[in-house]
């Protein structure tokens, strides 16, 4: 089977499913979290994964540093918005157990 080409609508479909089923899974693991540690926990979890964010993003070359900045600051908000989605649906999931 041939690797689809990067940008082609399979590869988007693949990196969506795949992304799918690891938000699914940390679903799970951050719910299992709350049930053990508390949903407290989840609130540290996500405030030192969120000053982290800015580690993931990397610029590209040839990027000016404003257009760097301004991808980095979309990053992490879009980044913090879906760890936050996620982290509360594991809230409501622990809290229904």
């Amino acid at each position: 089977m041939n690797e689809p080409e990067q940008g082609s609508a399979e590869a988007v479909y693949i990196s969506a499913l795949i992304g799918e089923m690891m938000r699914r899974v940390l679903e799970d693991a951050l719910a299992e979290l709350a049930r053990t540690r508390g949903a407290a926990f989840l609130e540290i979890f996500v405030s030192r994964e969120l000053a982290r964010c800015a580690d993931l993003f990397r610029g590209r070359p040839g990027d000016t540093p404003e257009t760097t900045d301004m991808l980095r600051a979309w990053f992490a908000m879009d980044g913090g918005d879906a760890l936050r989605a996620v982290v509360d649906h594991a809230s409501v999931e622990a809290a229904r157990d």
